[in-house]
C-alpha cells in the first residue's frame, strides 16, 4: 500500500502558516531509539583535540572556523557559548550538558538517523511539496540543554530567524523537517513561530563566506521587492508551539521562528535536518558545501530518485 503524504488541509495549513505540526509521526520504538543514540553520542564525545568551537546564534557572533566548514559530511560537536569559563577555558558543565549540537552530516554517518531521515514517510511529505529533486542537508542533533543548580542562568535562547537565510538557494526551496526527541513546552524552549510571516517578510540577507571562508561567514544583503513595506517583527504575533515527543514539525524556508531559553530542570532534544530542490542555484557562498567523497562528486544526498 503507498505511503500517504500531507492531507489536503494539512498542505493548506502549511502553506498559510509556513509551519505544520504532525504529532506521533515517530513510534515509540524510534523515539527510544533516537534517544538512546542522541545520549550516546554526547556520553562518548572525546573532547582531546576539540578545536571547543561553540555553536552562536546572534548576528554578531557568527563567525565560522575550519571545524564548522568542514561539518557538512560529518558528525561534529558544537559547544553551548556559555559552556567555558572564560578564565580558565575548563568546562563549567558535564560534558554531555554543555554540547548545543552534534552535526551536520548524521544522515550520512550514522545509521539510525540515515533511517529515519530516509523513512518513506519523509519521503511521501516531499513528494506532498512538490519537490523535483529533493536533496538533504544539514542534519543535526539539537540539545536545548536545562538549567543545572549551581550555575549561572544559561540563556540558550535561538532568536528569530528564516532558514532560508543560512541554506539560501534560488529560488529559495528549504523546508525544514524537526523531530520532537522529547515534549517540547513553554519552559523548555519549545520553538514558535510568526504566522504567514513567508507572505510579509521578504529575504533581505544571506548567510554567506567571506573571502571564500578564510575570514569566516557574514551577512550580506541580497536583492528583494523594496516596493512592499516590511511590518514590524512582533513578539506578541508568535505561536508556541508545544507538542509531544515524536511529532514532526515542517518549517517553510521563509517563516520566522525563534525558541526562547530552555527555564527548566528539564532538557529538550530534537533531530533536525533540511531538504533543498536539487534544481534550485546553491552557490559556493553558502556556509554548507559538501566535499568531495572518497567515491567523488559533491552533490547533496538524493531523498529519492523517481
Amino acid at each position: 500500500m503507498a505511503i500517504e503524504g500531507l492531507t489536503p488541509e494539512q498542505l493548506e495549513t502549511f502553506q498559510r502558516e509556513g509551519v505544520l505540526c504532525i504529532p506521533n509521526f515517530l513510534n515509540s520504538e524510534q523515539i527510544q531509539q533516537l534517544a538512546d543514540r542522541s545520549h550516546a553520542l554526547l556520553n562518548n564525545f572525546d573532547l582531546k583535540d576539540h578545536p571547543k568551537t561553540q555553536f552562536k546564534t546572534n548576528d554578531n557572533d557568527h563567525i565560522g572556523d575550519q571545524y564548522f566548514f568542514d561539518s557538512a559530511n560529518k558528525i561534529s560537536f558544537f559547544f553551548d557559548v556559555d559552556a567555558f569559563d572564560k578564565e580558565s577555558g575548563e568546562l563549567r558543565f558535564p560534558k554531555d550538558k554543555a554540547i548545543n549540537k552534534v552535526g551536520h552530516g548524521l544522515h550520512m554517518k550514522d545509521e539510525l538517523f540515515h533511517k529515519i531521515t530516509f523513512d518513506s514517510k519523509v519521503k511521501a511529505i516531499a513528494r506532498s511539496l512538490n519537490y523535483t529533486d529533493p536533496r538533504v542537508l544539514q542534519s543535526m542533533c539539537i540539545f536545548k540543554q536545562p538549567q543545572m543548580g549551581g550555575h549561572d542562568a544559561r540563556d540558550n535562547s535561538v532568536p528569530s530567524h528564516t532558514d532560508g537565510t543560512f541554506l539560501y538557494t534560488e529560488p529559495q526551496s528549504a523546508v525544514g523537517f524537526w523531530f520532537a526527541l522529547e515534549d517540547c513546552t513553554e519552559e523548555n524552549g519549545c520553538l514558535s513561530y510568526n504566522p504567514g510571516s513567508h507572505k510579509r517578510f521578504p529575504i533581505t540577507k544571506r548567510f554567506a563566506k567571506v573571502n571564500g571562508g578564510k575570514n569566516g561567514c557574514n551577512f550580506i544583503s541580497v536583492e528583494y521587492d523594496t516596493s512592499k513595506k516590511i511590518p514590524d517583527d512582533s513578539p506578541n504575533d508568535y505561536k508556541l508551539v508545544e507538542c509531544p515527543v515524536g511529532s514532526l514539525v515542517l518549517i517553510h524556508n521563509s517563516v520566522l521562528h525563534k525558541s526562547e531559553k530552555n527555564t527548566s530542570t528539564k532538557s529538550r532534544y530534537a533531530y533536525t535536518f533540511h531538504v533543498i530542490d536539487g534544481t534550485a542555484k546553491y552557490d559556493k557562498l553558502n556556509w554548507l558545501q559538501v566535499p568531495p567523497s572518497e567515491e567523488g562528486g559533491t552533490e547533496f544526498s538524493k531523498l529519492y530518485e523517481e
